[in-house]
């Protein structure tokens, strides 16, 4: 994954209703998780960890991400 990974602007916490479905990401810096959410469901807390804690999940889109044709598994 990039290092230029989002942390602030148009992201969506965990909890809000997902209103376009897509791939969206999430960071706690090391780990970076990749999930399609669908349309009206609600965007999830942070997958890692005990899975309790929120999130903010951005979209993956070409501006953002470029046009990769694979990722890292684990960033370390």
């Amino acid at each position: 994954m990039s290092d230029d990974f989002r942390t602030s602007g148009n992201g969506f916490t965990s909890g809000a209703t997902c209103t376009d479905t897509n791939l969206y990401k999430c960071t706690d810096n090391k780990v970076e998780y990749i999930e399609h959410i669908a349309a009206g469901t609600p965007f999830p807390n942070f997958p890692g960890g005990n899975g309790k804690g929120n999130a903010v999940w951005f979209p993956v889109t070409l501006a953002t991400d470029g046009d990769r044709t694979n990722f890292d598994a684990v960033k370390v």
